[in-house]
């Protein structure tokens, strides 16, 4: 080896050393940058070729190579804290849901329903409790008014899951909209990271910030990342494709009916679809597939209580009625079929009451049927409370799922933050290291400029 060849070596520890700073003070700069990945140097021992009659021997090597600036990540972590953030997503967007609809359905305080059907029981009581005709006038009036209030109460409860439901759809619509807009800015981000290695340069603070998007869909959607060799993803909802090299796909949520056909206003009962070109992308987690399950679902299901409940109340009074106390205000309805909470409406007036198996009217003083529908509120206020009680649980489990799965998300964010995160103490120990290499090249070069120096001063 000859002299200049040990310079060359200085120079490239030299670089490596100054190289592992500055990529150190990158680390530095960005501790508190979100979605930041730390760096390292790559660096490995150059080897020196040596072979044929020309060999050498006791050659220490030719120094230090760069190979490159790794970004330290580690995928199972990254996808791990990635699913974890949906589903918490997902869950945090379901109890929102349920809270609505306890809100909508909630029985508190002096106007709730159990109220309102406690006091329609007291009186139908009084009424049953009447002799004679002595104000007997007031007690129907009171019985007809307050039948009208939990008529109303019940329809109020049916327009508020409607418009919870219609909340949704909107809702759904606006995540649509932001995943189009992250899955366009991942296409963005493929092609410079593709162009940018082509270059041989680095790209990985594009890579952060494509993980970043990357995080984001999956929050949404819970979309499904593969890798690709020339450093671009491919991404899927479901089983569709929405976002594969430069190119994105547009996510659409559409409203079906039964037969799947498109419906231009959804009710409850219609189903919100999701679609890429036409393909089914039912989101596995996320915000989007719990404010989807919330109108298909959740919605769906609480309608249906509150609509049996309705017809129990109508079926359980007109019964020991005997005749239409309550009826269908849909004219059009098949006689005999259920009345729906939207439906159901006061069939009789004062002139129409019947208190009594003698007479329509004034009636006499038995009171047989007053009785006897006093003696049905007892189970009927027994299903409102089951209902009632059935819904806080379920709003309380949402809620509690929603916790555990918020702490789940934060430990393995954290995991994924231990390896990819910045280390103010780590980093200080290697810029340490560093500048101690790099003094140490700087004196080896010294050195040898120094006895070069003196070999060309003796042969003058």
């Amino acid at each position: 080896m000859s002299t200049f060849s040990g310079i060359n070596t200085a120079r490239r520890a030299l670089s490596a050393a100054q190289l592992g700073m500055e990529t150190t003070g990158q680390n530095i700069a960005n501790v508190n940058t979100d979605g930041y990945s730390r760096q390292r140097v790559d660096q490995s021992a150059s080897i020196l070729n040596q072979t044929g009659q020309f060999s050498q021997k006791n050659i220490p090597g030719d120094g230090v190579v760069v190979n490159g600036i790794t970004r330290i990540n580690d995928a199972l972590a990254t996808a791990t804290a990635r699913q974890d953030s949906a589903a918490a997503k997902e869950q945090a967007t379901a109890s929102t849901v349920w809270s609505g609809v306890e809100n909508a359905l909630g029985d508190t305080g002096a106007s709730g329903l159990s109220q309102n059907l406690a006091d329609l029981s007291s009186a139908w009581n009084d009424l049953a409790s009447k002799s004679g005709t002595d104000g007997l006038a007031s007690a129907q009036s009171l019985v007809i008014t307050r039948s009208q209030t939990v008529v109303e109460q019940l329809g109020g409860m049916d327009d508020q899951l409607q418009d919870q439901y219609d909340q949704l759809g909107l809702q759904a619509q606006t995540q649509v909209s932001q995943a189009n807009t992250i899955a366009t800015n991942i296409a963005k981000l493929n092609t410079s990271i593709r162009e940018t290695l082509g270059t041989g340069a680095s790209a990985n603070e594009l890579m952060d910030q494509r993980d970043q998007f990357l995080n984001q869909l999956s929050d949404l959607t819970g979309s499904r990342v593969v890798n690709r060799d020339n450093g671009t993803v491919d991404v899927f909802v479901g089983n569709a494709t929405i976002v594969t090299g430069d190119f994105s796909y547009e996510l659409e949520v559409n409203a079906t009916d039964s037969t799947g056909a498109a419906v231009s206003k959804a009710d409850i009962g219609n189903q919100l679809v999701a679609s890429i070109g036409g393909q089914t992308a039912g989101p596995v987690a996320g915000s989007l597939k719990a404010t989807l399950d919330g109108a298909n679902k959740t919605l769906v299901a609480q309608k249906a209580n509150l609509d049996t409940f309705a017809d129990t109340l109508a079926t359980k009074v007109n019964a020991a009625y005997g005749g239409q106390f309550f009826k269908n205000a849909d004219t059009s309805a098949t006689a005999g079929a259920a009345i729906p909470a939207s439906q159901l409406a006061v069939g009789v007036n004062t002139t129409t009451f019947r208190d009594s198996t003698a007479t329509t009217g004034a009636g006499s003083a038995d009171r047989v049927y007053a009785k006897a529908v006093s003696s049905t509120f007892a189970d009927v206020k027994s299903n409102w409370r089951t209902n009632v009680t059935n819904l806080a649980a379920s709003t309380q489990s949402a809620s509690n799922r929603a916790d555990l799965a918020s702490q789940v998300s934060l430990k393995s964010g954290a995991v994924r933050d231990g390896v990819s995160g910045v280390n103010l103490d780590e980093e200080m120990t290697n810029l340490v290291a560093y500048q101690h290499a790099y003094s140490a090249a700087a004196k080896v070069l010294t050195t040898m400029d120094e006895a070069l120096d003196a070999l060309l001063n003796m042969v003058r």
